[in-house]
């Protein structure tokens, strides 16, 4: 098998997600100003985006066995098979006793819970991946609450509303690009239903919404509504992987620049 490129390493590793996750979870303690960031938090958030970004790879490659899988991601997986589930089993119980040994009581229940929630959904997913699924909805929902119960205080309903908005924005347009992928693995999802110019409609009233809500571009919400618009509405022209880093990279930028951003404000 050729070399992966390395423009890819931070998808087929699946550090792109926990990453995406960190860098808003630094945006939003910043911003709540609640308290200080927890470094610790953050490791435990990360490990526990990465584990569940990688089981849901590698189990697609465990109950799919008769796909086609052409993503670089899934190839990565289907090579290292063994060595990513044994890393993924010592990442598992190393986190698991960390987060019993630094979060409170309250914590550990919510986030005992998130993982039935996670389990659930990836139940689901592979029960009903050929029956229009809407993953993205899920995915969305749990990856924004998973990022945000960490912060001290009650959860900001503002806060996860918006940051599930962009989410699921990102769900969809990568998803619309690897719909052809998708097929080739048996995967049906709602969303493939959607037309490109379907989308477009999507991405501009979020962009609007943004826009009326905050009364100003100069907001990372607004920001990645309009990469987003602009990646989308330019997708024909980027292959599908580099779509996808392209994507899933302006995350993780937009994120950390409005973190500087405040912090220079402050």
């Amino acid at each position: 098998m050729k070399p992966y490129p390395f423009w890819s390493f931070l998808s087929i590793s699946a550090l792109d997600a926990p990453m995406i996750s960190v860098a808003w979870y630094i945006y939003f303690v910043e911003k709540s100003q609640i308290a200080d960031l927890n470094m610790q938090y953050c490791l435990i958030l990360g490990c526990s985006v990465w584990l569940g970004y990688m089981a849901d790879r590698l189990f697609d490659i465990e109950f799919k066995k008769e796909a086609k899988f052409i993503s670089l991601r899934h190839l990565f997986c289907k090579q290292y098979k063994p060595y990513l589930w044994a890393l993924w089993a010592i990442i598992l119980i190393s986190t698991l006793i960390f987060s019993l040994d630094t979060l409170n009581n309250d914590k550990i229940v919510v986030g005992f819970i998130l993982i039935l929630i996670i389990l659930l959904y990836n139940f689901l997913n592979q029960y009903f991946t050929k029956k229009k699924f809407p993953k993205e909805v899920f995915i969305a929902a749990i990856f924004a609450y998973g990022t945000l119960f960490l912060i001290q205080g009650p959860m900001n309903l503002s806060y996860l509303f918006n940051f599930c908005l962009i989410c699921f924005l990102n769900c969809l347009i990568i998803n619309h690009k690897e719909k052809k992928i998708d097929q080739l693995m048996g995967v049906t999802s709602l969303t493939h239903l959607f037309s490109h110019r379907f989308i477009l409609i999507i991405i501009s009233l979020s962009c609007a919404y943004y826009l009326i809500s905050f009364q100003s571009i100069l907001n990372p919400f607004s920001i990645i509504c309009l990469i987003n618009l602009a990646l989308h509405a330019t997708s024909k022209h980027i292959d599908a992987e580099r779509f996808r880093v392209i994507t899933e990279s302006s995350y993780i930028l937009v994120a950390l620049i409005a973190v500087m951003l405040l912090k220079i404000n402050l």
